[in-house]
């Protein structure tokens, strides 16, 4: 299931309910020390967790970050797309395509720079993943929850 949305995680699941506004704050929140061990309460180790969950949050925010980028730039190519003569593209569609092919190899990269961050934290933590589910999923539930 993708959405298109801007601010919206487009992995599926329950991924898509963080926003960039939530994520913003929730980094705000997990930069004091108390209230990241008060999220990290649950947990065997708080203080060895802090690091991993800034690292997570950080890891998100950029995702979402990146992929409003992509739908900004998709919408505007779209748009100048509609109106272009028909023929070789303009100099400004070029430019939008070579943008957009840009926005999505940041995207990528965000998202790959996710798992990896994600995948750690669930090793670290032992956060229950479900089956079917990826540690990513996992961890945007929980971060889910805890905004």
């Amino acid at each position: 299931m993708r959405q298109s949305r801007p601010g919206h995680d487009e992995t599926g699941g329950n991924v898509g309910k963080l926003t960039m506004a939530a994520m913003e704050t929730l980094r705000e929140r997990m930069a004091d020390d108390g209230r990241c061990d008060a999220a990290l309460a649950g947990f065997e180790r708080p203080q060895a967790l802090r690091e991993p969950l800034r690292a997570l949050v950080q890891a998100q925010h950029q995702l979402l970050q990146a992929e409003h980028e992509v739908a900004q730039v998709a919408d505007v190519l779209r748009r100048d797309q509609k109106y272009a003569p028909a023929g070789r593209p303009s100099i400004h569609i070029v430019q939008l395509r070579k943008q957009q092919a840009a926005a999505k190899q940041v995207m990528l990269i965000a998202r790959q720079r996710l798992a990896q961050v994600a995948q750690t934290f669930v090793q670290a933590s032992g956060l229950a993943v479900k089956a079917k589910q990826s540690p990513s999923e996992a961890v945007a539930a929980w971060l889910q929850a805890l905004r």
